[in-house]
């Protein structure tokens, strides 16, 4: 059983593997899940962007800036998740459902 096998796969292979995946029930409830996390961190870098500029510009405020770079951080750590879970749901997708492949070997 191979472990990595969305890794390796070639791009359109990739993106063939995860329009199937969302396809299945699992994947769309998922992917609800998914643009959750994102909408969540866009709104974190948008807070952390506006604690910045009010932290920096208007009143030097040294809570507001560390705040905005806990926010950066926590945004940065829910978009890598995402990617995270895309590519281990799909790795399994691909390895339990395996899809036979065409191969372009010339005959001799």
């Amino acid at each position: 059983m191979e472990k990595n096998k969305y890794q390796r796969a070639s791009k359109n292979t990739k993106k063939e593997i995860r329009m199937e995946f969302f396809q299945t029930d699992f994947g769309k409830s998922l992917n609800v899940r998914l643009i959750r996390l994102v909408i969540f961190s866009i709104l974190l870098i948008g807070f952390a962007i506006y604690f910045l500029i009010d932290g920096i510009f208007i009143e030097y405020s040294l809570s507001e800036i560390i705040s905005a770079v806990f926010f950066i951080i926590f945004a940065i750590i829910f978009l890598w998740g995402r990617h995270y879970i895309i590519v281990k749901n799909c790795n399994n997708y691909m390895i339990n459902n395996p899809k036979k492949e065409k191969t372009n070997k010339k005959k001799k």
